[in-house]
């Protein structure tokens, strides 16, 4: 049964052994929605304090580098896109006044600290205020609340607020690892204001490179992968409740995908020099599909 539509008719799309947890692991489509998820789901006992240190699944996460000094890191270049196309968002949407942020899925607080830096965005001598809160669970969600001061909120606690909270809520890179994924979409929308938008990035398996290697495809990690998604999947996913898929056209966060991915400082370097090439970062763009995979907004 898939775990995103609930739908029966589901198909097998092959198997991969994990390179983490030494087993074999099931890929299943569900033709209905689009949505690909993992079997048997591995738990979420994988993210531990080692899988935040890139000593994990992914070893391309530096949880506690962000915790310490998210500007030293390369996510700066993601966080300065998703800025740019939220606080566009917001500009032309939502009228001035204090804006309500939550991150859901939070990690290690880089995006968060960010905002709180931001302090708001204006224009045309107008303000908008930002009030940022976040979720997530583990360790750095408890240093982010004790040592930092954040309001961070349990899943009870977010299901216990009232409807229309937020102006924005952000789901960055999250949605992969969750093992139903729909009771999370359904709680944004709820959470989310009238006019207010849902900032959401996650990988697409409809990109050229990922429908060309297949389960090959270095993004494929059912340890902690377990829910993959194309832009007819986020907008099925959208539209059950009642949300209008926006979409984006990044660089920072196309640019990071990349830098994040390459393990020597040679070719990070190579790297932050090349993608400053607009035509580069367009190619990058279309090859893995970053930018076509929609937002979402909630009308008024």
């Amino acid at each position: 049964m898939c775990r995103c539509c609930g739908s029966a008719r589901v198909s097998l799309v092959g198997r991969k052994r994990g390179q983490f947890l030494k087993r074999d692991f099931e890929f299943w489509r569900c033709p209905a929605c689009d949505f690909v998820f993992v079997v048997p789901f591995p738990g979420y006992g994988v993210y531990d304090e080692a899988y935040y240190r890139g000593r994990g699944p992914d070893p391309y996460v530096d949880y506690e580098s962000e915790f310490r000094d998210y500007r030293a890191t390369d996510r700066i270049e993601e966080f300065d896109d998703l800025w740019r196309v939220a606080s566009g968002f917001i500009a032309e949407n939502i009228p001035p006044g204090a804006i309500e942020w939550l991150d859901f899925g939070c990690g290690a607080g880089g995006l968060m600290k960010y905002l709180r830096d931001r302090g708001g965005h204006a224009r045309g001598g107008l303000r908008w205020p930002l009030r940022v809160s976040g979720h997530d669970v583990g360790t750095y969600a408890q240093r982010l609340a004790r040592e930092d001061g954040f309001r961070i909120l349990s899943l009870a606690e977010l299901e216990a607020e009232p409807a229309g909270r937020y102006d924005v809520i952000s789901l960055i890179e999250v949605v992969e690892h969750l093992e139903f994924p729909d009771p999370v979409f359904a709680l944004a929308a709820r959470l989310l204001k009238p006019g207010g938008l849902l900032l959401l990035t996650t990988g697409n398996i409809a990109s050229p490179v990922a429908r060309r290697m297949g389960l090959a495809y270095a993004y494929m990690l059912p340890e902690i992968h377990v829910g993959y998604f194309t832009p007819r999947a986020l907008g099925l996913i959208y539209g059950r409740h009642g949300l209008v898929p926006r979409r984006f056209l990044y660089d920072g966060v196309v640019r990071f995908k990349v830098i994040k991915t390459l393990r020597s400082a040679g070719r990070q370097r190579f790297a932050r020099m090349a993608l400053r090439l607009p035509l580069a970062v367009r190619l990058v763009d279309w090859l893995f599909g970053t930018s076509r995979m929609p937002c979402a907004a909630k009308p008024r």
